[in-house]
């Protein structure tokens, strides 16, 4: 199991490697720096993405913005120590709750009983407002491939993929038409993080 630090202070647990795309092209920029001795470092925080889809939120406000608008809502529902806010997420039927923030996302809060500071878990809600829908070994590939790619100072194509999915990432080659999807993700993280592709 590989463990999520969150990009916010407690109580809120934010992954913003896998739900926030600021952070994330934050982090693009400040790993392409980096020389290529530390790649299989990066390779391991990719491993937060996991393999399935997930919502990534793309709007402007700041991870800790969101946890500033989360925490002020549940200060109204009367629902921010631990105790009462694990009584509001018992309360409901599918043991989370969706709320609006103040630019229209929409979040899913659960509890978070493996930390015992962080307990508020959050994360966008499926398909809503600001967000994209987006596979995890995809864009593990995608951002593994470029940042290799730059720490080598070279361009990124598809012998260098192969050689990140298979050596790096543990998966098997990609096929013309997922590289050129993968491909396609590469050239946005660049094109945000303003680096070469």
């Amino acid at each position: 199991m590989v463990k999520t630090i969150s990009c916010t202070k407690a109580p809120v647990m934010f992954n913003g490697w896998k739900h926030h795309l600021g952070f994330l092209v934050g982090e693009v920029r400040k790993w392409s720096g980096k020389p290529e001795q530390l790649f299989p470092l990066f390779v391991a925080k990719t491993k937060t993405l996991g393999e399935s889809q997930f919502d990534m939120y793309a709007g402007e406000l700041t991870p800790d913005e969101i946890a500033h608008d989360i925490i002020n809502t549940l200060l109204g529902f009367r629902a921010y120590e631990k105790e009462d806010y694990f009584r509001w997420i018992d309360s409901s039927n599918q043991l989370f709750w969706q709320i609006t923030i103040s630019d229209g996302s929409e979040w899913i809060l659960r509890k978070n009983e493996e930390h015992e500071s962080a307990y508020i878990h959050l994360h966008p809600a499926r398909h809503s407002r600001l967000t994209r829908r987006i596979k995890g070994n995809h864009l593990r590939t995608a951002l593994s491939t470029l940042i290799l790619a730059n720490m080598r100072k070279e361009k990124p194509g598809l012998p260098l993929m192969n050689e990140v999915r298979q050596n790096y990432l543990g998966l098997s080659r990609v096929t013309k038409p997922l590289a050129r999807e993968v491909f396609s993700t590469l050239t946005f993280f660049a094109r945000e993080a303003g680096l070469h592709s």
